[in-house]
């Protein structure tokens, strides 16, 4: 499982992208709620990914992709075996060293956040989905093949995809009052010190408190973020560290039961089938095949 606030560097010193092609097999990959600072484009090759990004959940099939923007929360899961690229780049990769107007009309409002990337490619028009996903295929191709000259292609192939954007009027304007910035950075805050103690008891009134907020506003305000309800969501966490146990240690199913914060077993055992379709030990016998 991901960490919550990735702040890994993607790239080089002196290219900040890096393309990430992932196998998802039948272990059931799942990539939990996280952000960066970083821009990412989700690109599926092959099976289904179940993708979900500002509280909005989208399926990706073949040829379908997902523009994540800079901050924003999301989480990827596949049910199945299934292979997607990812292009993880830092908005300053599009700033020119020399401001001028192309920077300032077309680059800038993009890289500062006050236009967004239209969320998913079924928002697009046919025509414009195909020319977009010919700019990222090159991307990836370019940059496992790295030819000479490749990285200059690879930005302007991201160019290409902002003039086409702009050209459809397809960004969105961000509407994201000052409060309302505040408010998602508090929720942030609540899912860091979620992963940070899924061993202990937590409480809605616990987790309220760190927004500021009555349990029940959060509770509304924690699914439209984020899509699930907070109880759902420390449950998911729980049963993915569990499977990490599983997978990668010698404890007892009850022993890591206890130790990612379920003090039931049969509740444990009721949630884990009900989130891997499976008992804990059936995933584990698959794990060490």
């Amino acid at each position: 499982m991901q960490a919550y606030h990735e702040n890994r560097r993607h790239g080089t010193s002196d290219f900040h992208l890096q393309v990430y092609s992932h196998h998802m097999g039948e272990e059931f990959r799942f990539v939990s709620q996280h952000w960066h600072e970083e821009m990412e484009w989700i690109c599926a090759e092959d099976g289904v990914l179940h993708l979900t990004a500002g509280g909005k959940a989208y399926t990706l099939n073949p040829g379908d992709f997902c523009f994540i923007n800079s901050g924003q929360l999301h989480e990827i899961k596949s049910p199945g075996e299934s292979r997607h690229h990812a292009i993880v780049f830092s908005p300053g990769l599009l700033d020119f060293a020399l401001y001028d107007a192309c920077q300032h009309n077309f680059i800038r409002p993009v890289t500062s956040g006050r236009l967004l990337f239209p969320a998913c490619s079924a928002a697009l028009t046919p025509e414009l989905h195909n020319r977009v996903l010919f700019h990222m295929g090159e991307i990836i191709k370019l940059y496992h093949q790295q030819p000479f000259c490749g990285l200059l292609s690879i930005k302007l192939h991201i160019l290409h995809v902002i003039e086409i954007l702009f050209q459809e009027n397809a960004f969105l304007k961000n509407t994201l009052s000052s409060k309302g910035k505040d408010s998602l950075d508090k929720l942030k805050k609540v899912i860091g010190h979620i992963h940070e103690n899924l061993a202990e008891p937590l409480s809605l009134q616990e987790l309220s408190e760190i927004c500021f907020m009555s349990p029940g506003y959060f509770c509304r305000y924690f699914k439209q973020e984020i899509g699930k309800t907070p109880i759902a969501f420390i449950n998911e966490c729980r049963i993915e560290r569990a499977c990490e146990l599983l997978s990668g240690s010698a404890l007892s199913v009850s022993d890591i039961a206890l130790s990612v914060g379920f003090d039931n077993f049969s509740y444990f055992i009721r949630k884990f089938r009900e989130y891997k379709e499976m008992t804990p030990g059936k995933y584990r016998e698959l794990c060490i095949k």
